[in-house]
């Protein structure tokens, strides 16, 4: 079956032709690499083959056909296809309700005492399969609407409401959850744009003094502690996993001094940047 009426679907306003559409499809050749800048929140499904990729804390990890990875937005993601691969991203613009009836804070309640934080995968089931192949199927003969693209991102959360149990869920969504998803969403989109907090609370309409107040009730902890904790794993993942010069990543960081770059280093990871580039190449040798 053929798209009907083309041209009309290709001239229209709501057609996708943006760099950031809600939906796309992207296939890789084995052994290519590729970087990652995620503005948005993002469902990254792999359909087919083997992907390393590292971001933040998470070095040197590896997800593989079959499985659904959320990637937070602001995350700075390097990749390497371990064979040729598929897969699909849809943008999550809504990260605050599954459905009118389940908001994803409420996933909060099945947190556990013995519960740590990771990378967690889902797995694509039954259902979820059904509905990438018919939206490829979809996206194949030109059918790229935004309209149809939001809908299809609306369909996806009724499906993990439907089919997946809350504690996977939760494991899942947890980097975006707290108990004022809203400011926690704010705070998320924005933070990889400021260096300070007083930056951060402007971006965010807030006061220095009210931002900081609900910063610490929503995250638990100063907005000084978060950033600074975020930016030694932004730091990390530069100096992990790229191949920038230790001077092109102090003056992206601001460090004032090489000197003051490698102190911050030893401080924070216990050694020295060329120790943790050293170390990263002897494991792969």
């Amino acid at each position: 079956m053929e798209l009907l009426y083309p041209q009309e679907h290709l001239t229209c306003y709501n057609y996708e032709k943006g760099e950031r559409p809600t939906i796309e499809k992207i296939n890789v050749k084995k052994g290519q690499k590729w970087k990652i800048f995620s503005i948005d929140n993002k469902a990254f499904f792999v359909q087919s083959g083997s992907l390393r990729f590292s971001f933040g804390e998470f070095t040197e990890r590896t997800i593989a056909g079959g499985k659904i990875m959320l990637i937070p937005s602001g995350s700075q993601m390097d990749c390497y296809a371990e064979d040729d691969c598929t897969f699909i991203i849809i943008r999550l613009h809504n990260t605050k309700q599954l459905c009118d009836c389940f908001s994803l804070d409420v996933l909060l309640q099945e947190k556990t005492d013995d519960f740590e934080p990771d990378l967690y995968y889902l797995d694509i089931n039954e259902r979820v399969e059904s509905f990438l192949s018919f939206l490829d199927i979809c996206m194949t003969d030109g059918l790229k609407c935004t309209y149809y693209f939001e809908l299809k991102a609306k369909e996806f959360y009724f499906l993990l409401r439907a089919y997946y149990q809350k504690p996977a869920l939760l494991a899942f969504f947890y980097p975006l959850l707290s108990k004022d998803i809203s400011f926690s969403d704010l705070v998320i989109k924005n933070h990889y744009k400021a260096r300070t907090v007083q930056e951060l609370a402007d971006m965010t309409h807030y006061s220095l003094s009210g931002f900081q107040k609900r910063f610490k009730k929503v995250f638990g902890v100063s907005a000084y502690h978060w950033m600074k904790d975020v930016r030694s794993k932004s730091i990390y993942h530069q100096i992990n996993s790229t191949e920038k010069s230790f001077k092109e990543i102090s003056d992206e960081y601001g460090f004032s001094s090489p000197s003051h770059f490698n102190d911050f280093c030893k401080v924070h990871f216990g050694t020295t940047p060329g120790r943790i580039r050293r170390k990263k190449a002897a494991t792969k040798a």
